[in-house]
């Protein structure tokens, strides 16, 4: 220290106490949390290896070389391995355990009872992780190498049965079979047995069910698609064809629970919302029957909210093919009649309206400088009525 300041030979005193000061103040202020987790982490300290794929530290290596000896024979190290992974399998780390026991796979030493057992014990390591493939190759070369082992034969007909290979773990479970000879074994194998006509049967239920379901979608996508198509309802951004044509497509966007059109009876229901632009409030209605006149739909309406009366509400809907034209809806008029309108386009899967109050200011000022036209009962007809002075 003194050395250092010593060579800096200055006679300008704040320059020395800034360099004297910037010596004793440190860089960082102390973090309790970070020396905790260095400590934990030098090797001297640590509890267990970690458990993800990052490279250890050369001390870390330095005590791995200090107890897996290369000079060992093949046999002393497979078996400390071995060890190793049971404490860890035991433990519940299952990922070391798997790495402990292909250290001892990779020595390939000369005893095949065990190369046998290491590959049934990362085998069933690998089943309780599910990854039921890698379980199913290990004891298959547990087998190859201990014809004998019941372990892992057992262990391959359970991971058969979760793998939908019903056949294949009959014929583990004859060669298990085969090598039973107490009642437990036998009772065992019986269960097993008993396992694989559940889980076959339930997965053949499964299908079945799936096919159904299939078959149900055919149909209804089918006759939603003639419904649509012959209604003349038009989807804004999307043309209506049966190649391409999925229900679920029809699902209204940014709703929380399903909510879309179907049919009920060979008649479309429809998610319908209707804007009250005075007021900035939306009402929707998830199942409007397509025959339903918007009177009655309004009348169920205004008994929760006096807004929706239809002796003071006029409904209109937005012209998707003249610009600055409004298309009045007599209340008279059913949901079907005014959707095949062919001013009307649905957006985002879901037909809307607004909702004016015609005693309200705001009934004026809303059909300001608006062409308009009127839905006529007959959607066939065409559309003369346009009024410039509102």
């Amino acid at each position: 220290l003194f050395t250092m300041i010593d060579d800096n030979n200055s006679s300008d005193d704040e320059e020395f106490k800034r360099k004297w000061n910037s010596f004793r103040e440190p860089s960082e202020p102390f973090n309790f949390e970070q020396c905790v987790e260095e400590i934990e982490s030098h090797p001297a300290f640590i509890k267990q290896l970690s458990e993800d794929d990052k490279p250890m530290s050369e001390a870390m290596q330095a005590l791995q070389a200090l107890k897996y000896d290369s000079d060992q024979p093949p046999e002393e190290l497979a078996m400390e391995y071995k060890v190793d992974g049971n404490k860890w399998f035991l433990k519940g780390n299952y990922d070391i355990a798997i790495k402990s026991y292909t250290e001892g796979i990779k020595l390939h030493c000369s005893d095949k009872n065990l190369n046998s057992i290491l590959y049934a014990n990362r085998g069933a390591a690998h089943f309780l992780l599910k990854n039921f493939r890698s379980c199913l190759k290990d004891c298959s070369r547990a087998k190859m190498l201990n014809p004998a082992h019941k372990k892992a034969i057992k262990r391959g007909v359970q991971c058969l049965i979760s793998l939908g290979e019903f056949d294949a773990a009959l014929d583990w479970l004859r060669e298990l079979k085969a090598q039973s000879s107490s009642d437990s074994e036998l009772d065992e194998v019986k269960s097993l047995k008993m396992a694989i006509a559940e889980q076959r049967n339930a997965r053949f239920e499964l299908e079945k069910l799936r096919e159904h379901e299939a078959e149900k979608e055919a149909t209804e996508t089918t006759s939603l698609f003639v419904a649509l198509t012959q209604r003349r309802v038009k989807f804004r951004g999307m043309k209506l064809q049966l190649g391409n044509f999925k229900v679920a497509d029809f699902e209204v966007p940014l709703l929380a629970e399903s909510c879309r059109v179907h049919l009920k009876d060979g008649f479309l229901l429809w998610p319908v919302l209707f804007r009250n632009a005075e007021h900035e409030s939306l009402g929707l209605i998830k199942d409007f029957h397509e025959q339903l006149k918007f009177e009655e739909q309004l009348q169920e309406m205004a008994k929760e909210e006096p807004f929706y009366s239809p002796l003071d509400v006029e409904l209109y809907f937005y012209s998707c093919l003249e610009p600055d034209t409004l298309v009045f809806v007599p209340l008279g008029q059913n949901l079907g009649a005014a959707l095949s309108h062919e001013h009307y386009e649905i957006s985002d899967n879901l037909p809307d309206f607004y909702c004016i109050n015609k005693t309200t200011p705001y009934h004026a000022q809303f059909l300001t400088g608006m062409k308009m036209q009127v839905s006529s009962e007959d959607c066939s007809q065409s559309f003369t009525f346009v009024s410039d002075d509102i």
